[in-house]
């Protein structure tokens, strides 16, 4: 129902619904929003009981729970239960589904999405209704520590959208922001984005940090400095000198979080000094062998326990809190060039429609600028032709990399690249004058 909607919302003209920006937080995100406001916690005290009541349901309502679950177990034994239970891949799910989903959900109370395929297999997963008011109300908390309030304050956001219409940024009122079309930006046209921006009152910057650090080069060029209380990023990692860096540009405080689609762990790093806090009341990180994984909290439809993101790091703890470190993300560091001066995160080049469910993994090539292949492994369940398969995915990602030369291949899975560990790699960048 909730998918249903955004897909309405997104149809509709939005200079007609500046309304919705003073539609009260409680009532914008549901119940679950105003419930969770008062949970929200860093506490690690909390971590045992968390963890034993997601297990429990899990058991009770999962097949992956029935079968891997002991019947009876207290609360003082659930890292240990936890600690011997199966680990679970994107693959898992991909090929499995209903192995994870819970029986207490359906259509009417949870909704289906993508992960967006950045990293590894492109994967659909359940969320429940609720725990759309739940990620928010950890989003704001998130967004507070800079002063931030949704309705008061307008934010500038960059991250990889499309715009119909050859529109270089549009007024979200929902989200009470100015969300900018980052695949046609240049130095070139900055000057027409400064002219828009200058009749909002920009207090904040939502973005991802590689494309606030060509912002800012964009930003030097024509001598034009916002006035920010805050910026926040998401979705890429950012060494803390890149932070330092875009505080020191804006003057004012960078807040940078770390968290999956999939809903098993948050974490801010509020002091730009790359150790991010975990919010207990959203999941529980552990390390095992090298890699983070999680156990998500706050999405019972399909109750990820032992879920591995893919992700490096490290964990810590000291009295009160737990941390992650050295955070190396299975996305966001790779970038495809339209030329020298011009690259696309490839976070921003990730699916979001019906193909996601066709498509069992996709790898993008690059060996000269402006030019991009793509190779698709389809499921062996896809009924569509390959010639359709193809046309349906290029369709999509040529939105998001309208100037560039664009081809798909599909390949057997034996012919995508590996690292030298034979561990699955997104993108493989070959140019050599980067």
């Amino acid at each position: 129902m909730l998918h249903n909607l955004k897909n309405i919302y997104d149809k509709l003209p939005k200079d007609k619904l500046k309304f919705l920006k003073y539609i009260p937080d409680r009532i914008l995100f549901g119940k679950s929003y105003l419930k969770w406001k008062e949970k929200v916690s860093f506490d690690k005290s909390i971590i045992d009981k968390n963890l034993y009541d997601i297990l429990s349901y899990a058991k009770k309502h999962t097949q992956y729970g029935k079968e891997n679950i002991p019947k009876k177990f207290y609360i003082e034994e659930s890292r240990k239960v936890l600690a011997e239970l199966p680990l679970v891949s994107s693959y898992d799910i991909a090929t499995n589904f209903e192995y994870y989903i819970s029986d207490k959900f359906n259509k009417f109370n949870s909704y289906k999405t993508t992960t967006g395929g950045s990293g590894r297999n492109p994967t659909t997963i359940l969320l429940s209704n609720e725990s759309f008011g739940i990620e928010w109300s950890h989003m704001h908390n998130i967004w507070n520590l800079a002063g931030y309030d949704r309705v008061r304050d307008t934010k500038l956001t960059l991250r990889g959208k499309a715009l119909k219409n050859n529109k270089l940024l549009e007024f979200n009122p929902i989200y009470n922001e100015l969300i900018v079309d980052t695949f046609k930006v240049d130095r070139d046209n900055f000057k027409d984005l400064i002219k828009e921006i200058k009749k909002y009152n920009i207090k904040y910057i939502h973005g991802y940090p590689s494309l606030l650090k060509e912002y800012i080069e964009y930003f030097k060029y024509y001598n034009f400095v916002l006035n920010l209380n805050g910026v926040f990023l998401g979705s890429e990692g950012a060494a803390i000198q890149d932070k330092k860096q875009i505080s020191e540009f804006f003057k004012c405080k960078v807040v940078h979080w770390y968290g999956q689609t999939e809903k098993v762990t948050l974490a801010v790093d509020e002091k730009m000094d790359g150790n991010f806090k975990i919010y207990t009341s959203y999941g529980y990180p552990r390390i095992i062998d090298g890699e983070i994984v999680a156990t998500t909290f706050v999405n019972k439809a399909m109750p990820f326990i032992n879920f591995k993101t893919g992700d490096g790091g490290e964990i810590f703890e000291d009295e009160n809190y737990i941390y992650i470190k050295d955070i190396q993300s299975r996305r966001g560091k790779d970038f495809v060039y339209l030329n020298k001066d011009k690259k696309i995160s490839t976070t921003a080049i990730n699916l979001h429609s019906d193909i996601q469910n066709e498509i069992l993994y996709y790898q993008i090539h690059q060996q000269d600028f402006g030019k991009v292949e793509i190779w698709l492994v389809k499921k062996e369940t896809t009924k569509l032709k390959n010639e359709v398969l193809k046309q349906r995915f290029y369709n999509e990602i040529k939105e998001k990399l309208k100037d560039f030369e664009l081809k798909i291949k599909i390949v057997n899975e034996k012919d995508l690249i590996r690292s030298h560990r034979g561990k699955f790699i997104f993108l493989v960048q070959e140019l050599r004058d980067i």
